[in-house]
């Protein structure tokens, strides 16, 4: 039993020994290997999970503020010269004057159908056609006032300025003329025989006042139509006079005149300057109006039988109608 003991014992005490020597050198690796697991796949952090059916669930894609993209100041596109020469516009307003101005002037008397075959009557139809061609090529209305100012001290006019004028006071001017150049924007200054009025077929007092109130001018064509140089003893009456009666009668100012068949001398001169008319109508062929004619202003008498391609050619700025279709009449 002694010696189990002591055999007991040396074995103990070498096992103990040994247990030191090991840890005084670099013990070896064991590989452990760990129990496999199988698991679902875990869902994405923005993706959230379908407990249901044991799998994640199905999302559309979100996009973050940080996905947007912002481009850097190099990407900024600056276009580049394409050398295409733009349309510089008709400016809307001219200086004109003082001295000579362009303006034609158009001298009108009935709009209508005449039983006489009158070539003093423009039908409405052909009246309507000058009127959208004037339209079209940017002609805007003055009155005689602003054609006065721009002769005498200069003036802003519109780009293509134009006078429509009426003689007589015949009844389709207000019948007829007027509802017509409304349509366009346009006015007129109407030319008033005191004898005629709300005779046969001549405009009453209303109608010209309506003239007036619409925006039109309204100036003396005598008292009785005459011709002045044949009558030197009525001018004084008819020119003068005139005026007169006219304002009296009618409650609105008469500043301008329209001689009678385009005829006057120097006592016609003298009266209309005598009773203070701003300017006075002739006849002629020109759209140059000035100082030196300010008391006869050029005037283009519109007839029945005159061509609208014509009428065209009466104008200035002929080269706007090199890019106009053909010219016709309306039906």
């Amino acid at each position: 039993m002694k010696k189990r003991f002591l055999l007991i014992a040396l074995i103990i005490l070498f096992s103990i020994g040994c247990n030191r020597l090991a840890f005084a050198t670099q013990p070896a690796l064991t590989l452990t290997v760990a129990p496999t697991w199988t698991i679902n796949p875990s869902p994405t952090p923005f993706q959230p999970f379908d407990q249901t059916q044991d799998k994640p669930a199905t999302v559309s894609p979100t996009f973050l503020p940080t996905d947007t993209f912002i481009p850097s100041p190099s990407a900024t596109f600056i276009p580049t010269d394409t050398s295409v020469p733009s349309l510089t516009p008709t400016p809307e307003f001219v200086f004109q004057g003082p001295g000579e101005v362009t303006v034609p002037i158009l001298l009108y008397h009935h709009i209508g159908y005449s039983t006489k075959d009158s070539n003093y009557y423009v039908s409405p139809e052909v009246f309507e056609s000058q009127m959208n061609l004037l339209y079209t090529l940017g002609y805007k209305t003055i009155s005689v006032e602003q054609l006065v100012q721009a002769i005498q001290h200069g003036a802003q006019l519109p780009a293509k300025p134009i006078l429509l004028t009426f003689d007589d006071g015949g009844e389709t001017v207000y019948t007829e003329a007027l509802p017509i150049m409304q349509k366009y924007g346009f006015t007129g200054t109407a030319y008033i025989v005191y004898n005629y009025i709300g005779a046969g077929l001549f405009m009453d007092r209303d109608q010209i006042r309506e003239l007036h109130t619409a925006g039109w001018e309204i100036g003396s064509h005598s008292v009785n139509h005459i011709e002045l140089p044949t009558h030197p003893s009525k001018q004084l009456d008819e020119i003068v006079n005139s005026r007169w009666r006219l304002e009296s009668y009618l409650d609105v100012q008469i500043r301008s005149f329209a001689y009678p068949f385009g005829a006057y001398n120097e006592d016609s001169l003298y009266y209309v300057r005598y009773v203070g008319y701003i300017a006075a109508m002739g006849l002629g062929d020109e759209s140059v109006q000035g100082r030196e004619n300010l008391f006869y202003l050029y005037r283009q008498s519109i007839t029945a039988d005159l061509p609208l391609d014509a009428f065209a050619r009466l104008l200035p700025w002929q080269e706007d109608l090199n890019n106009l279709p053909a010219i016709t009449v309306v039906p």
